[in-house]
């Protein structure tokens, strides 16, 4: 299924035919790593003499000096790609670490490496390694499928890349239960920013494993702005701190599908489910400014509702929040509401689930539109 790497010894200051390739060897005498290596006579047909590994053994993986009558060689693991795949192969990895280096500076080469664990039944091979027909390993870009990282492009990658949206795995191959490396070095692009970058491992012409994920690259020191911006992203998107500065923020609910878009301009930085008005307590539609927070809202009339993080959108009492619960109940009206999530079952407010709410009112601000569309 693959070849079988073998130490490849390269002649140098030998007679040459260049023509044909040929090599006259009627005298040679050479030594590699300290073994000696009997006579070679006759004419070989090739620039290259394949040796034996199994005569000479080493660890070293040091190239031989150049030399006028000596080999270049190199000796290493000969047997990794003498691999068969089991008769039901599965591909899986679980994620370790993923790490950078620290104070990236503008223009500066950085590193970073990310950690894993081949938790399949199979051997994963880089695409360093030389195998032909194995399951290459490599960490692809995502959010989008395949999109060119900056951090990929020819102009700044410098190692680990092997396109713009691949990443090789350092070690030549990976037996399951083993930890192995991916490890990229990139220039820094200019300026003060905050990058998130989505990655995912991939087993080339078979499937992406495991799960997408994020790494925020900072480079120089990006502004209390830019750091306040990116702690709202919460989509899995590839985007920058600078892409989101100065945009005008938003929040747009569509009742068709219950749902709230968090918004930075035209990009959409978050979406979650909400719950709208009833049937017969319908929630009105239009484009509605906030005109106050409250960290918690308590209704007026019984059996007095309580509503945290309530912003407000309309005089006579509209508003987004939490969901509400009742102070007597026991949390029974407050699970009964955490279930209706998605549904349109409320009197005409906007309820959201507090995990979202409390984000969500942190990012809002008296005069950010509320946009409701059906």
């Amino acid at each position: 299924m693959s070849k079988k790497p073998i130490l490849t010894a390269i002649f140098t200051a030998l007679t040459i035919i260049s023509g044909m390739g040929l090599v006259d060897t009627q005298h040679m005498q050479v030594s590699l790593f300290g073994a000696s290596i009997m006579p070679i006579d006759g004419i070989i047909l090739t620039k290259s003499v394949r040796v034996d590994p199994k005569v000479f053994l080493s660890e070293s993986t040091e190239a031989l000096s150049e030399g006028e009558d000596s080999l270049i060689g190199k000796i290493g693991q000969w047997s990794y790609c003498d691999y068969t795949l089991p008769e039901a192969p599965t591909y899986s990895v679980e994620m370790i670490s993923a790490e950078l280096d620290e104070n990236i500076q503008a223009g500066q080469v950085f590193m970073g490496t990310m950690t894993f664990k081949n938790t399949g039944n199979t051997r994963l091979f880089s695409s360093k390694s030389g195998c032909e027909n194995v399951p290459v390993f490599n960490v692809g870009t995502q959010m989008a499928t395949d999109r060119a990282s900056i951090f990929g492009l020819s102009s700044v990658a410098m190692s680990g890349w092997t396109s713009s949206n691949r990443i090789k795995m350092s070690n030549e191959y990976v037996d399951p239960e083993q930890d192995f490396t991916v490890i990229f070095q990139s220039i820094a692009p200019e300026g003060d920013n905050i990058y998130k970058e989505y990655f995912q491992p991939v087993v080339e012409n078979i499937s992406w494993i495991g799960s997408p994920f994020a790494m925020d690259i900072t480079v120089g020191t990006p502004t209390e702005e830019m750091v306040k911006n990116m702690s709202f992203v919460k989509d899995p998107i590839t985007i920058a701190a600078a892409d989101l500065t100065g945009k005008a923020k938003s929040l747009n609910i569509d009742l068709s599908d219950q749902s709230m878009s968090i918004k930075m301009g035209d990009i959409t930085i978050w979406k979650f489910l909400i719950s709208s008005g009833a049937y017969d307590t319908p929630t009105p539609t239009g484009t509605f400014p906030i005109i106050s927070k409250q960290e918690l809202r308590i209704g007026g009339a019984w059996p007095h509702y309580r509503m945290p993080y309530f912003m407000m959108w309309r005089k006579d009492g509209y508003g987004i929040h939490a969901l509400p619960y009742l102070a007597t109940d026991g949390g029974t009206f407050w699970n009964e509401a955490r279930d209706h999530i998605g549904k349109p079952v409320s009197h005409g407010c906007i309820r959201s689930l507090p995990e979202d709410a409390t984000i969500m009112y942190a990012f809002s601000e008296i005069g950010t539109p509320v946009i409701i569309q059906q």
